[in-house]
């Protein structure tokens, strides 16, 4: 009897839209609150007020060249400098970390338009994510597109799927395993990585598919030139030079411990924001299914900020500390978000709506 009520309990928090029988493509906010209208308005006064760039900032460059040469610096160092082992397993630490970095900072803000006023160069620097393991196709489409748009809406976020090893939603069907996840949740983070560069890049290229609910679009020639000329690209970077310098076993030794660090690394920051119990997780309503709430209210429901005062995390990790800033206004580069960030209370306060802000990193990293 007690299996057969657990197993109605996790029924019946099954996503709604993951329960239909053919998936949706999106749904509408409904909302009309003029939170939105009234958060722009405000933030672009400022940046005007301020003479403030939001894009082809000096000092994002500059950024850009350093993190871009500790990624390239650790890189050659473990190829030529003939340091021991245990040396070199710290320069494929310090590796991965910095290929973390790049994602950050370069790819992210490039990516969503943030990096440049020029289309031309956003798209160049995204491609640096290209060179880190990602598909620049896969991720404006499942990050850009699903995570920005359909935060936290179980079968429309990409974000909260996990191939059935851990539950980040509260809609998706409990199993007796999860009951542990907050102990087994580095292994499965730090394999994310490996996951993506190794099965998932294929999957969604050749299945047009990572799950039920999420249908890639067609990629058109340009795409999948990019795709294999950047994969042809990783095996080269990652296994066919070091082979070079290295035996077989050390080559895989140290491709693992480079994309094991990324992926704990990226996993953590890009889930710590949006997995909370202390954030919504909305189910859509009605026939089509759509949200009562504002686009942007839901941003602000289903994101959390935190470690606002921490140069160095903020530094590194191109400010996603300041998520509910970069969901709003993604396309402003994130060197502005602590100055706007203020902005955002004010008009939250206004609205009645929830600003949620962890102080730290470790009481984010216990919450999460």
């Amino acid at each position: 009897m007690a299996v057969n009520e657990r197993r109605a309990r996790a029924s019946a928090q099954t996503s709604v839209l993951k329960s239909r029988a053919e998936p949706v493509e999106g749904v509408k906010f409904e909302g009309q609150a003029g939170f939105r209208k009234a958060m722009t308005e405000r933030v672009d006064a400022y940046l005007r007020q301020h003479s403030i760039k939001t894009r082809d900032m000096p000092a994002m460059y500059a950024k850009s060249a350093i993190v871009l040469a500790w990624w390239i610096g650790s890189y050659v160092l473990i190829m030529v400098a003939g340091l021991p082992l245990w040396a070199d397993a710290l320069l494929c630490v310090s590796f991965g970390a910095a290929a973390a970095g790049v994602g950050f900072n370069v790819m992210h803000d490039s990516s969503h338009g943030g990096y440049s006023n020029s289309s031309t160069r956003n798209e160049i620097f995204s491609w640096s994510g290209e060179l880190i393991g990602l598909s620049s196709f896969i991720w404006r489409q499942q990050h850009n597109v699903w995570h920005h748009t359909y935060t936290n809406i179980s079968g429309l976020d990409e974000g909260l799927e996990a191939e059935g090893t851990m539950r980040w939603s509260p809609h998706d069907v409990w199993k007796p395993i999860y009951r542990l996840q907050h102990l087994y949740w580095p292994v499965i983070y730090a394999l994310s990585a490996a996951s993506l560069i190794l099965i998932r890049n294929f999957k969604v290229y050749f299945a047009k598919t990572s799950g039920p609910t999420f249908r890639y679009p067609d990629m058109d020639r340009r795409d999948k030139t990019i795709f294999w000329v950047s994969r042809l690209a990783n095996l080269a970077v990652y296994i066919l030079i070091p082979l070079l310098f290295f035996s077989w076993w050390q080559v895989l030794a140290g491709f693992a411990i480079g994309v094991l660090t990324a992926g704990l690394i990226m996993a953590t920051i890009l889930q710590l924001s949006h997995v909370m119990a202390s954030v919504e997780f909305p189910e859509p309503t009605g026939e089509p299914p759509a949200v009562d709430e504002e686009w942007a209210i839901h941003q602000v429901e289903t994101t959390i900020d935190f470690a606002p005062h921490n140069v160095l995390l903020r530094w590194y990790i191109g400010g996603l500390n300041y998520q509910i800033e970069h969901h709003l206004f993604p396309r402003i580069c994130h060197l502005n978000y602590p100055k706007i960030a203020p902005i955002v209370q004010q008009v939250c306060l206004e609205f009645g709506v929830r600003y949620r802000c962890y102080e730290t990193f470790g009481g984010a990293l216990a919450a999460h």
